[in-house]
């Protein structure tokens, strides 16, 4: 995929919601900045487009408005608790939730268990339509409230209880030991009681718990105000406030922070080449929760045999795509998940290596390869030049003479593959919903899962990914998760090729700024002057 565009893919599926991320803000220039403290960012339309928690996709945006039960640190990747006292089981389906006292919504109201229940059942209830309903499926009662046509839909969740105003008992479908992470989704913040009489409304005028609340919404202008709200029950925000300026061409992000009239802005492509290159010390590196990667299509026989895709996983110099095409725009990759991830980082996986002469040995003993080979992807100008360095490192490398690249909108590559109409290798990008090597392995590997799109069915992996989430100790559960993923890895269902990268920009008037652990600037650490 793009790494100038993750965000598009993000907009797939509810399990990719999260990687859409182009934030912008000023060059070296401090117009925007003002006596206040406040600071302004440039904000592509979709991350206000409807501010629900069971829409948000837990952009930074999101974050600034939203604080759910828990938090992962950006920089450590530690969990913490932020609304939540504590999160416990001891089977890991049925689940106790304490909260901290103290928490309010940005008009006074209490944050009690009961604002987070009537969240989650808004979200599950697939009438609302919200973005997030799937992501409720973990909870029991889910089903009943999505029930086949004609039948009456379940109003709550059964799998969600309210014990008392500070306490909930979860029990979910299935054991699963990263509960606590997935928590951290603002698809999982609370709700007030206000917000169920219009969800519309409720959209484009939030009532959060976060540390900034909205104070002007200028629908004309593209423009809304968030002040910081006082009453927060965590570390309260470090600015007075921030101007979002809304963008329908995110082409125009870097031009106006060049110009001085915003503050601060995430960046990749070009833009981010630029920055770098003008305002260097002004740059802080973000590492997206993602990897592009080939999928081999393992429904056609063609591909059965494991040592081909190996061979072809081996033939592709990763470090030249990423220094030639990327322009260092990404970080070549050793294993499934990027470092930031806990579980990421290195990991066996043989077939990431670059050696062609392995790879031709390898390609011989399975066989070889007969006739044209076919790659694909959907449209994006990057995508088709990494596959067309691909297609020649291909040719190349394993001799294959007749190597070709079809880019198809995206709907339609994806329904390509469910009705198992791709016949070749297929560059893709995902996602992490949440920031754990646990969710990236499940959501690519396991059966049914939404972007499984090779086929791959293994008891191995799903042995070891059961075990990963039925496991009460966190070390154990993450270890688990990883021999999972690098037994998936051996397998070659996939090839990773590399983890994308973008920038956060800013101007000299501000300082503190840190990624979000899902991309973007943890807009409440900002400091101003």
């Amino acid at each position: 995929m793009n790494t100038s565009r993750p965000h598009r893919l993000r907009r797939l599926t509810a399990a990719l919601a999260v990687l859409g991320m182009l934030l912008t803000g000023c060059a070296g220039q401090s117009a925007a900045t003002d006596d206040s403290g406040t600071f302004s960012v440039g904000v592509p339309t979709f991350f206000v487009q409807n501010l629900t928690p069971g829409s948000s996709g837990s952009s930074y945006v999101d974050y600034a408005i939203w604080s759910p039960l828990t938090r992962v640190d950006g920089q450590s990747g530690k969990l913490e608790m932020l609304v939540a006292d504590s999160v416990e089981s001891t089977d890991n389906v049925t689940w106790t939730v304490k909260l901290k006292s103290g928490w309010t919504f940005h008009d006074g109201s209490k944050v009690t268990a009961t604002s987070f229940a009537d969240s989650w059942n808004a979200t599950a209830l697939g009438a609302n339509a919200l973005t997030g309903n799937a992501s409720m499926s973990i909870f029991q009662g889910y089903a009943a409230m999505n029930p086949p046509k004609g039948t009456q839909p379940a109003k709550t969740l059964s799998g969600v209880q309210v014990v008392d105003d500070s306490t909930l008992k979860l029990t979910l479908t299935k054991p699963n030991a990263l509960l606590p992470y997935i928590l951290s989704a603002t698809s999982f913040a609370p709700m007030p009681e206000s917000a169920a009489k219009d969800l519309k409304a409720f959209a484009t005028h939030p009532i959060g718990n976060g540390p900034f609340k909205t104070a002007g919404w200028d629908a004309g202008a593209q423009e809304i105000k968030l002040e910081r709200y006082d009453g927060y029950g965590g570390t309260k925000a470090a600015s007075a406030g921030i101007d979002l300026h809304v963008y329908q061409e995110t082409g125009a992000i870097y031009t106006d922070f060049q110009a001085g009239s915003i503050d601060l802005a995430l960046l990749d492509g070009a833009d981010l080449a630029g920055a770098k290159k003008d305002t260097p010390d002004q740059v802080v590196d973000v590492q997206y929760p993602a990897v592009v990667y080939l999928s081999f299509p393992l429904y056609d026989d063609r591909f059965a045999n494991p040592d081909l895709r190996k061979a072809i996983s081996m033939a592709i110099d990763r470090e030249a795509i990423v220094k030639s095409l990327l322009a260092g725009r990404a970080k070549a990759a050793t294993g499934l998940a990027p470092p930031t991830l806990t579980g990421g980082g290195d990991a066996k996986c043989e077939s990431c290596t670059f050696d062609p002469a392995k790879a031709k040995a390898t390609l011989q003993a399975a066989g070889g390869w007969n006739g044209p080979m076919v790659l694909y992807t959907y449209q994006d100008p990057t995508n088709e030049k990494v596959l067309q360095a691909i297609a020649n490192q291909l040719r190349t490398n394993l001799g294959i003479e007749k190597v070709t690249f079809e880019a198809q909108p995206i709907a339609q590559l994806y329904e390509g593959f469910a009705g198992k109409a791709v016949k070749g290798p297929s560059l893709l990008y995902s996602g992490s919903p949440y920031p754990h090597i646990y969710a990236m392995a499940d959501q690519m590997f396991s059966t049914g899962a939404p972007l499984n799109v090779t086929g791959y069915n293994s008891t191995a992996f799903a042995g070891l990914l059961a075990q990963a989430a039925s496991s009460r100790d966190a070390g154990e559960t993450t270890a688990l998760a990883k021999q999972a993923a690098e037994q998936a890895l051996a397998d070659v269902p996939v090839a990773p090729l590399y983890w994308p990268m973008g920038g956060l920009v800013h101007s000299g008037k501000l300082s503190n700024v840190v990624p979000e652990v899902l991309g973007g600037a943890r807009l409440a650490v900002v400091k101003v002057g």
